[in-house]
């Protein structure tokens, strides 16, 4: 019987100790005496096997989150992590709450000290974004994250300061870790598209983030242009070419992707040839006409359209004049000045996007060496000379 009362007497003292360190950690939390509060609170939660109450999980967040707010770096070692940290005091008080019901004190202490603990890290993070301290406000708003791991604002922000800071890779794990409890909104997918770009990540690898997007917003035309451009970019134009014709076939009057296909078409244009497919490479260089003049009968003041237009009917021009570089004189007698004719023709049609361009930005270097040689081809004195007047 005294084996019995013995130790029925060691357990309820070690149940008292316990309460009484909860109580000496609450006297150093008043007194602003933090690292004493932690190492005693501390001590309660050493025994794994001992039962915490509701008063000591509360405790330990209060002490926890102190320490956490404090800029005081005697504190760093203990928060090496913010966000982890802020798991910890967010741990404490949502355990809590579980050890209580709602109309209990502790537990709408609790609840209290989540809501402050989250808004301190949306302010936080909100003041160190605008002061534009990126990298701390991507932190700060990790401990809103931690708090309530479902709320989009803490994940959508740090994801934005950590774009700003040029750490695209964090940015787009903020961002993606958003799917997990929403629908990601065409704004995230836009900024992972750009962080892919911004961090040179591998053309397939942007690709799937566009294709991603396109799965959840599939007639999404800035997507589809994005798509097609990395499309072209990988040399997959069978692809691109399928993509921007279905396309195009229900939006005829779409003419950004009007003129994606076209240069697209030049490039098919280009690389039939040189593959030894003249007969195709004549075909894509017709589409491809039909879609930058209907392109420029809309945009006509558009530079980079009408210069690449004249470039790609200049091919046809080059092409020419190459045949009259390999003829012998014989083929030259009885071919060339009809040949050559053929060749200014091409120059001919040409000029006139040239020419444009040259009304569109009349410094630019390349128009000039352009016009340059189509005068001299055509032998346009008069322009070529104003040309040199200028000092090209």
């Amino acid at each position: 019987m005294r084996f019995a009362i013995t130790i029925l007497f060691a357990l309820i003292t070690g149940n008292g100790y316990a309460q009484d360190l909860v109580s000496v950690a609450s006297t150093f939390l008043n007194d602003n005496k933090y690292i004493e509060a932690k190492t005693t609170i501390d001590e309660v939660f050493t025994n794994p096997n001992e039962e915490k109450t509701a008063r000591a999980w509360y405790t330990k967040g209060r002490v926890y989150h102190e320490i956490l707010k404090s800029d005081a770096t005697e504190f760093n070692k203990f928060k090496p992590d913010l966000k982890d940290f802020a798991g910890e005091v967010a741990l404490c008080y949502n355990k809590t709450k579980a050890l209580t019901d709602p109309s209990n004190n502790l537990f709408r202490l609790a609840s209290n000290q989540l809501e402050i603990l989250w808004a301190d890290g949306i302010n936080k993070g909100y003041k160190a974004y605008q002061a534009q301290n990126f990298e701390s406000a991507s932190r700060f708003f990790e401990i809103a994250q931690a708090v309530k791991p479902q709320d989009t604002t803490a994940y959508l922000y740090a994801g934005l300061s950590a774009q700003n800071a040029q750490n695209y890779q964090k940015a787009i794990d903020y961002y993606l870790a958003m799917k997990s409890f929403t629908r990601l909104s065409k704004e995230v997918y836009n900024r992972l598209i750009l962080s892919k770009q911004a961090m040179n990540a591998p053309l397939e690898e942007r690709l799937d983030m566009i294709e991603e997007a396109l799965f959840e917003y599939p007639d999404h035309l800035p997507y589809i242009a994005e798509e097609v451009r990395a499309l072209i970019n990988l040399n997959k134009y069978a692809e691109a070419e399928s993509r921007l014709n279905t396309v195009l076939g229900r939006l005829p009057n779409n003419f950004e992707l009007r003129l994606r296909r076209a240069d697209l078409f030049d490039r098919i244009f280009k690389d039939a040839f040189t593959s030894g497919l003249p007969e195709r490479s004549e075909k894509y260089f017709e589409m491809a006409s039909e879609d930058y003049e209907i392109y420029l009968n809309k945009y006509p003041q558009d530079f980079t359209a009408n210069y690449n237009y004249a470039v790609m009917i200049n091919e046809q021009a080059n092409r020419v004049y190459d045949r009259i570089n390999l003829m012998n004189e014989e083929e030259y007698a009885i071919n060339g000045e009809k040949t050559i004719e053929i060749g200014h023709n091409w120059t001919r049609i040409a000029l006139p996007y040239m020419e444009m361009c040259r009304k569109i930005k009349p410094n630019d270097p390349g128009t000039m060496r352009a016009l340059e040689v189509f005068y001299e081809r055509l032998k346009m004195e008069a322009k070529l000379a104003e040309l040199k007047e200028k000092g090209y």
